[in-house]
């Protein structure tokens, strides 16, 4: 029978190629783990405890510790599939080219907060913006700073603005979402020019390929910082959250809501509405009670 040895230090699952896994020790060293049958399928982000083969020193996963947070997403057959773990923020990048969506926006916000993240609003691509469209989209972007929200404007080709966005990310695990096109890959290789490097050393240490399209993997930033790469939420939906977790997904609705004459009141046709009075007032951004509604029409129920 082989001897083996618990390490008693979490190791991180960097990277999860189905037969086996990448785990990154806090010394900075990736090794292959062989998860046990019994170790629930994991994820990039996932904190697992290993034990070592003392005489060859193969590794396996032996527990997995309890998520923070999950960032998942329906599968063909409508049930939530991990895409990754333990993210404290969806990095939402947004750009004039393709155009910017703001009701993709708020159903990142929406999405975030049902997963108990946090959510960052970066508009991209700001040297394509002539004067006019710069004054228009500081407009809705200080809308997302008075609700408490970070959003910042970069331009991948500006060394300044990426240090902005590195500090915006530091002590943060972020996952990058939005539209194809937003410029999500530049935002990428700018924030980790070494790459290459980190994806070569994930595939010498486990002897899968390199970098592909199809697994999501976690790197290590500045600042006890992380990065998610993930192709899996490039398609978003909040058609499986409830209308609770829709109204509780736009902050303002849920404050005036409280002051509503019915409890349960979703602010659509109610009477006494504390919402669509302050609408009404301009105490909430019409556009945002409009993306209210069409994401409630689209939710569970």
């Amino acid at each position: 029978m082989t001897e083996s040895v618990i390490l008693t230090e979490p190791v991180r699952v960097v990277a999860n190629f189905g037969a086996a896994v990448a785990v990154l020790s806090k010394d900075g060293v990736i090794r292959r783990a062989s998860p046990l049958s019994r170790v629930p399928q994991l994820v990039a982000g996932d904190l697992v405890f290993c034990e070592a083969e003392k005489n060859t020193q193969q590794l396996r996963v032996v527990e997995l510790i309890e998520r923070k947070t999950q960032l998942a997403r329906p599968d063909r057959r409508g049930q939530s599939k991990p895409l990754a773990s333990n993210i404290s923020h969806l990095a939402i990048v947004c750009a004039k080219p393709p155009g910017i969506d703001q009701l993709l926006i708020d159903q990142f916000c929406v999405a975030a907060d049902a997963a108990g993240m946090g959510a960052i609003i970066v508009l991209n691509k700001t040297d394509l913006l002539d004067d006019v469209e710069v004054a228009q989209a500081e407009q809705w972007l200080a809308c997302y700073r008075q609700l408490g929200y970070s959003a910042i404007s970069i331009n991948t080709r500006s060394k300044p603005a990426i240090a902005l966005l590195l500090e915006e990310l530091e002590r943060k695990s972020v996952a990058l979402v939005g539209a194809s096109g937003v410029g999500k890959s530049s935002i990428v290789q700018q924030i980790l020019p070494d790459l290459e490097i980190r994806t070569g050393a994930i595939s010498a240490a486990t002897g899968f390929g390199a970098h592909t399209t199809t697994v999501t993997y976690w790197y290590n930033l500045p600042g006890e910082g992380a990065l998610i790469d993930s192709p899996g939420v490039r398609q978003f939906t909040v058609a499986h959250l409830s209308v609770a977790d829709v109204r509780s997904g736009f902050i303002e609705i849920e404050e005036y809501g409280h002051n509503c004459r019915f409890s349960n009141c979703i602010h659509t046709v109610e009477p006494n509405c504390a919402v669509r009075e302050a609408v009404g007032q301009g105490n909430i951004a019409a556009w945002r009670y409009e993306n209210y509604k069409k994401l409630l029409e689209s939710c569970a129920g």
